[in-house]
């Protein structure tokens, strides 16, 4: 900013005032200061301060009281303050009152002078209007592959089929269903998303059909189950690669017959509810070792839609960082914005979360760094990243070991057979042994995959 933003200082103590006074209008800041906590909290509740530099323990007057009046209000104010004698109390006093920041006395002037100007950048409006459209989706991205995406998503909208909805462990494909929901005949109308993780082998059949009075002993009336609840709505399969294989045939029987029995009924009911489902497992593999059915397999892939990885898409992290560091915002009363540094950082990371990872990393980054702008430091310290290895090829290594993690889930995938992981990286099988070989993973005996096979018979060298 060409022109400093105005401080207002607040201590009781003329010692403490004058020598920061002087040293921070030698910077170039317009100082008003004041002695007394009363004046300093009629001072703070003329809304003319954008930046507050307050002791806390004042007179009768507090500095969280001079805080509670200047974010009353100014909410954008940052007020900064000072303590000899901070507790856990005061401190988690500030900070859930809005405090810009917490200074132990002595003050460190150019310590003061560091906060300060982060403060100052805080004020700043963030320059992304250019960006509001997108914001506004929930499904953000303007990416070759994105654009792909949403020509699927209206593609299912139009029809009812059933649509298999692929991709990586947080990726977005709750996301996209609930896109096909509301852009189709259903929206209004439950959305119903089962969690095929979470329920247990032998309540499939009453979670999903319902159950009927005396069906089993703590059956006392008729409960509908997840498919009567929806209605005309949605029923959104979640990792159906999960459901056991005991009650694949049941299902099948409902998305071919369009119908059900509830537990203990004597008549089947009809289907009303559109069926969505979505996994991160490869469920040609779980067919050919008999953990997942064919024909249920061929009947889910009327239509199916490949979800993104993040790292497919680096152009769109500007715009997912920008929206979620938005939410985080809104939610907590804070005006955090990413420097550049920080966002390159972003950029380069290979997201092996995609994007659920990414909106959880800027959650956390608002919540555990100090108000103002994010720098590449607070990226590197919330994504554990490594100094060395960042600054000499941030990418490099990253991509290296998010290889490494895709190649060995797909091996777990495939049972350990190397051939058909071959084929589903789309990499011949030669190159496949070459990245095992390099990460040491090759030969029997060495093998650190769970659930996979260290050698194969017939396997070429």
């Amino acid at each position: 900013m060409s022109k400093k933003a105005p401080v207002l200082l607040i201590d009781d103590e003329e010692e403490i005032t004058f020598p920061i006074a002087t040293f921070l209008e030698a910077k170039g800041y317009a100082v008003t200061l004041t002695n007394d906590g009363a004046e300093g909290l009629r001072l703070a509740s003329a809304a003319q301060f954008p930046l507050i530099v307050s002791d806390i323990y004042i007179d009768r007057v507090t500095g969280l009281d001079i805080l509670k009046a200047a974010k009353k209000v100014m909410p954008s104010s940052a007020v900064i303050l000072m303590t000899a004698r901070g507790s856990v109390r005061t401190t988690v006093d500030a900070e859930s009152s809005g405090a810009f920041d917490y200074l132990s006395k002595p003050i460190d002037l150019n310590e003061l002078l560091r906060v300060l100007q982060r403060a100052e950048l805080s004020l700043q409006p963030p320059e992304e209007e250019a960006r509001a459209t997108a914001l506004d989706e929930e499904i953000v991205g303007t990416t070759p592959v994105m654009v792909r995406l949403y020509k699927d998503i209206a593609r299912a909208a139009r029809s009812q089929a059933i649509v298999l909805i692929r991709g990586e462990t947080g990726s977005g494909k709750e996301l996209v269903a609930r896109a096909i929901h509301a852009a189709g005949k259903c929206a209004e109308h439950p959305f119903l998303a089962v969690d095929c993780t979470a329920i247990p082998e032998t309540l499939w059949e009453s979670e999903l059909f319902g159950s009927t009075r005396g069906a089993f002993t703590s059956a006392e009336k008729d409960r509908a189950g997840i498919i009567e609840q929806a209605l005309d709505g949605t029923v959104f399969l979640d990792e159906i690669g999960e459901i056991p294989i005991s009650f694949q045939a049941k299902l099948l029987r409902l998305l071919e017959a369009r119908e059900y029995r509830p537990v203990g009924a004597s008549t089947a009911k009809t289907v009303k509810a559109r069926i969505l489902a979505a996994t991160h497992r490869q469920l040609e593999s779980m067919v050919q070792i008999g953990e997942f059915r064919s024909d249920l397999y061929h009947r889910l892939k009327v239509l199916q839609i490949e979800v993104p990885p993040l790292r497919e898409r680096k152009q769109d992290i500007p715009l997912l960082a920008d929206r979620f560091l938005a939410d985080v915002n809104a939610r907590m009363g804070r005006n955090a914005r990413l420097e550049p540094a920080a966002m390159k950082m972003l950029e380069s990371y290979p997201w092996p979360g995609n994007v659920r990872e990414l909106k959880n990393a800027m959650e956390r980054m608002v919540a555990m760094s100090p108000p103002g702008p994010l720098g590449a430091t607070e990226v590197r310290q919330i994504l554990g990243m490594d100094d060395a290895k960042t600054s000499s090829n941030p990418s490099t290594q990253t991509l290296e070991q998010a290889e490494k993690e895709h190649v060995l889930q797909v091996l777990r995938d495939c049972g350990g057979n190397r051939t058909l992981a071959a084929e589903h990286l789309n990499i011949q099988r030669r190159t496949l042994y070459k990245k095992l070989d390099r990460w040491g993973l090759l030969h029997e005996g060495h093998s650190n995959v769970p659930g996979t096979q260290a050698s194969e018979q017939g396997e070429e060298s």
